[in-house]
């Protein structure tokens, strides 16, 4: 095996293969010509790893143009060059650490009983423990009916997170308001029907024409007129100011539908890279609420969210003010999973100040800040997403139809494409192989 790249994932995928007693020749940053003298006769099949989509396609066309057919397996995000990789190119299979790894995360935050996700013909199954080993099971998790999510959508629409849709809605709400009451104070003031009397004081609102009934009214419904006329103004005044703040500001999250900040029955996913992205766009699809926090605007995948009207919040995950207005004491689950093991440990902890019974699933590893914090208060799921992905990827160099993994008390499981689930263990001397997942028998 010819595995080509830097980093903990290249480094767990290497680890993964030596344990199979694979024979692995590693290339961390080559240069064009370095990979072309490594791809000898010796070389059966090469894995290309990389955090960046780029350079990963810039490898997998070198070792395409060297060894042409040679098996070659290639870590890409963006969906798109996937496909048109494989289109291109003979021999060349491509994953995602992201879409390898988000199932883990999702079947905990959906149901704390599950392990993983895996899909199927019929859509996405869960993966539980049945006397110590994992299984599929029915999709058991909660999903809002049409009159919750109506009502879901009301709420957020009411409540909005960004503060120009607040301005906007605070100045609709006072303006309709002031235009219903002097309507109905009108009619009682007045022999003027209902329809006479909002004509009238519609004129008035829009400065087009004066109200008779006030101009011929008694002196306290003349005071009333005043009063309603310098509120609508200040609220017309608002509600201008937060149309142009919507219209001319770059934005994030929407007032209502799928780009709304939900406020119940949500996941709340904290890091926007790779598998936050991922996670996000898993749980959408399951029709699962779900708002993003990214503390970086300037995030690559920020735009792609918005493409994708997955709503962004931008600010820092810790930070409980911040979870609190995402309204995390009504949230299904929260899922730290930024690249920074530490932040993702905080980001646990703010959360368990604020909801000490919310559902976490953070992404971290088996080190010694990971250990500690465990040992003092169970801080949620811990998923080693280098680990899981790594263990996958060596599977599917391998020949194992392997399009995801998933822990379980120490071991890790592969799931097949077809949803079989099977261990992947390191093999002792002359082993044999384990069935299942196995391409081509």
């Amino acid at each position: 095996m010819l595995l080509i790249g830097e980093g903990r994932l290249a480094d767990a995928t290497e680890r993964a293969l030596r344990s199979r007693g694979a024979a692995v020749r590693r290339l961390d940053e080559p240069s064009d010509p370095e990979i072309r003298e490594a791809l000898d006769d010796q070389v059966d099949r090469v894995v290309v790893i990389s955090r960046f989509d780029d350079v990963s396609l810039r490898r997998a066309l070198v070792v395409a143009h060297v060894r042409p057919g040679i098996s070659t397996l290639v870590t890409i995000f963006d969906r798109d060059v996937a496909a048109q990789l494989q289109d291109a190119v003979e021999n060349v299979s491509v994953l995602s650490m992201a879409d390898i790894v988000a199932p883990s995360f999702a079947g905990p935050c959906l149901d704390p009983e599950l392990i993983s996700l895996t899909r199927g013909p019929s859509g996405a199954d869960g993966i539980g423990a049945l006397d110590g080993k994992p299984h599929r099971v029915a999709p058991s998790w909660f999903r809002p009916g049409r009159a919750r999510r109506l009502l879901a959508g009301l709420e957020s629409l009411i409540q909005p997170f960004d503060a120009s849709a607040r301005i906007l809605v605070a100045g609709l709400i006072g303006f309709l308001a002031v235009l219903v009451v002097e309507t109905l104070v009108t009619v009682l003031a007045s022999d003027e029907s209902l329809v006479d009397a909002l004509y009238s004081v519609a004129k008035v609102t829009v400065t087009v024409g004066p109200s008779p009934a006030a101009d011929h009214g008694e002196d306290w419904f003349k005071l009333f007129s005043a009063t309603t006329m310098l509120m609508t103004l200040g609220f017309a005044a608002v509600l201008t100011a937060g149309l142009v703040n919507r219209l001319l500001d770059p934005r994030l999250t929407g007032m209502a539908g799928r780009s709304a900040v939900p406020r119940r029955d949500h996941v709340v996913v904290v890091g926007l890279g790779q598998v936050g992205l991922r996670l996000s766009g898993l749980f959408r699809d399951l029709g699962v609420p779900v708002v993003a926090i990214e503390l970086n605007r300037d995030a690559n995948n920020v735009p792609r969210a918005k493409d994708q009207r997955l709503p962004v919040v931008i600010g820092s995950g810790s930070s409980q003010r911040l979870l609190r207005r995402l309204s995390i004491h009504r949230a299904r689950a929260l899922a730290a999973v930024t690249s920074d093991e530490v932040e993702n440990i905080a980001i646990a902890v703010a959360a368990r100040g604020v909801r000490d019974d919310l559902t976490i699933a953070l992404r971290a590893g088996d080190g010694d800040a990971t250990s500690e914090t465990q040992s003092l208060f169970h801080i949620g799921v811990v998923r080693d997403v280098y680990r899981i992905a790594g263990t996958a990827l060596a599977a599917a160099t391998l020949g194992y139809e392997a399009r995801g993994a998933f822990p379980h008390e120490g071991t890790l499981y592969l799931v097949a494409g077809d949803g079989e689930i099977e261990p992947f263990l390191a093999r002792e001397g002359e082993e044999s192989e384990p069935t299942g997942a196995r391409a081509g028998g």
